[in-house]
């Protein structure tokens, strides 16, 4: 049986965001990324849409088509190349409740990385975080992470031995809108 308009409608307005982890792979001619998100859903929304597999179908494609807008108004650039990230999959899960779903998408996008110096630059519209969030950038072995900027944002970040990049950001902080990494790979 579809639950009402109104539940839903309801429902949806009443979820919010928790958490966000990005996991970035970058490999020669190719990247990969899962973004995870975190929610409270304290009237069950996402639990009612994956109990339906019209509702499921719907919220997929709304959902992959919303994350494929954002992604089309940045600017990547690998190597001074514009390349197009594009979501392949997106799933529903839950953590220790029904009330506690994620989302998770993965998107990857072919890049001009080659061995020797890479560049990897992104231009997004600034905003303010609605969630703490980390990305977690993991590099080929043999590989160093040169040079890592950010625009004004208050993004906080490390590396971590020579080829791993953390970038942490949190609720209510404005973000930069620009990344910029310089890498090198030599095996």
């Amino acid at each position: 049986m579809k639950p009402s308009q109104k539940f839903l409608e309801e429902a949806s307005k009443r979820v919010e965001p928790l958490y966000a982890q990005g996991f970035f792979y970058v490999s020669l001619n190719y990247i990969s990324y899962y973004i995870v998100f975190d929610y409270d859903d304290p009237l069950g929304y996402y639990d009612t849409i994956v109990r339906n597999p019209e509702l499921f179908d719907e919220e997929v494609a709304k959902l992959s088509a919303n994350m494929q807008q954002f992604l089309d108004a940045e600017i990547v650039k690998v190597n001074n190349v514009r390349v197009s990230p594009r979501v392949v999959m997106l799933d529903i899960g839950f953590r220790k409740s029904r009330k506690n779903p994620y989302i998770v998408f993965l998107i990857r996008f072919r890049a001009p990385i080659r061995k020797g110096l890479n560049t990897y630059e992104n231009v997004y519209e600034s905003e303010t975080a609605e969630y703490d969030y980390v990305a977690y950038w993991v590099f080929p072995p043999g590989s160093k992470i040169l040079n890592v900027r950010f625009g004004e944002g208050g993004e906080k970040w490390d590396v971590v031995g020579d080829n791993v990049l953390a970038i942490y950001g949190w609720k209510g902080m404005k973000t930069s809108g620009y990344e910029y990494i310089e890498f090198e790979i030599t095996d």
